[in-house]
């Protein structure tokens, strides 16, 4: 559907906008890419069109990647992915203002369009840019501002823009976790809600929602041209330029997940010895445990089932944490019958989920394994052991 509507408008320039202007042979299409920022937000870097045209005044930048966070509904509209993000054109002296304050390098490609490229290109972005063009649905892996970019050129040069046709010995979720290390936090609650989506090979194509893949991509593509391959990009500047490389880390990245969660299951592990040692069971703990990961079992059901975000369907976590658990939470005590089965169950499941961990399709964080083995030991408990 974006493909067709990028078509559509296109066709529509080429009667209304490119009809009326002489094509400027002064017009220069690039591409910026920025390195990451502080915010979360940022974390991935970001990617924007900038256009030039010295003869008619104009230096603009065309950004896909603006949202508006007083709109309404917005975290709701977030969760469940029908957040709008916008087109925003400006001056390209106010998008380096921007980056120069938060410390982002901007590299900008030019990219080696003809004439007639060029200003169909330019004549897309600025019909884009109207109030009732600019705004999309937000994807993070199938339209964001680096897909824009791989999709516009696309659509504009047509077969006559080939790049790189190849598949990578990664996947897509390691290259989305090597860009928030220093983020131990944020890396471990996205790598529970993304799913198999994200854990599929990487290749040429999907993996140009990085916008820093855009700039590598762009850098090996070639247009046809008279029969003969000549580089898309004809030359490759710092626009922006900064001293140092931002850092990212804070104290948090000291008390990682999977440290705290390691002593968590220490601090239980000698609780649960003297529990059953003393044959005193303290239901309090299982309560207050099984709650948070039913609820976390809701969440990712949710996400999968009925949201619009592609990245957390097929969630394998939904294999330990099970919706059910925020009911059988108010059941820890049941000393037989249904519960007591049930919890049995549930710890056999955990257990094979947690030897076949390093060999599931879906890749865990390494702080997954301390969690499963909070969530085991305590099912043992109380499936296994007398109270």
């Amino acid at each position: 559907m974006r493909k067709i509507l990028i078509i559509l408008a296109l066709v529509f320039n080429a009667f209304t906008l490119y009809s009326q202007n002489d094509v400027s042979d002064s017009l220069r299409v690039s591409v910026l890419t920025c390195a990451e920022g502080k915010e979360i937000y940022a974390s991935f870097g970001h990617c924007a069109f900038r256009v030039v045209d010295k003869k008619n005044d104009i230096d603009k930048v065309y950004n896909y990647g603006t949202f508006n966070y007083k709109q309404p509904y917005f975290v709701l509209k977030f969760v469940k992915g029908f957040l709008n993000y916008s087109l925003s054109a400006y001056s390209t002296r106010i998008f380096n203002y921007e980056y120069t304050r938060e410390q982002r390098q901007v590299r900008e490609q030019v990219l080696n369009l003809t004439p007639e490229q060029a200003q169909r290109l330019y004549d897309f972005l600025e019909w884009n840019a109207l109030e009732e063009n600019r705004h999309y649905k937000y994807n993070f892996l199938e339209d964001n501002c680096a897909t824009k970019i791989r999709d516009i050129i696309s659509e504009v040069c047509g077969n006559d823009f080939v790049y790189p046709d190849e598949v990578y010995d990664f996947s897509l979720r390691d290259q989305i976790n090597c860009r928030i290390t220093e983020m131990p936090w944020f890396r471990f609650g996205i790598s529970l809600l993304m799913g198999l989506p994200v854990d599929k090979k990487a290749d040429s194509y999907n993996i140009q929602f990085l916008p820093d893949f855009i700039y590598d991509i762009l850098n090996k593509s070639e247009f046809l041209r008279d029969g003969k391959k000549v580089p898309v990009v004809s030359d490759d500047v710092i626009l922006v330029k900064v001293d140092k490389k931002l850092k990212k880390a804070d104290f948090l990245t000291y008390f990682s997940p999977f440290l705290v969660f390691s002593l968590i299951f220490a601090v239980l592990g000698v609780t649960t010895y003297y529990e059953v040692k003393k044959q005193k069971y303290n239901a309090l703990i299982d309560r207050v445990l099984f709650v948070i990961v039913g609820l976390f079992g809701v969440l990712f059901f949710v996400m999968w089932f009925f949201t619009e975000h592609t990245v957390t369907a097929w969630n394998l976590n939904l294999l330990w944490a099970w919706p059910s658990h925020l009911i059988a939470a108010f059941f820890v005590k049941k000393q037989d019958g249904f519960w007591k089965k049930y919890f049995k169950t549930a710890a056999y499941v955990t257990a094979l989920t947690l030897i076949l961990g390093p060999f599931s399709p879906q890749q865990y964080d390494i702080a997954f394994y301390p969690v499963i083995c909070i969530i085991l030991l305590r099912l043992v408990r109380i499936g296994f052991c007398k109270k």
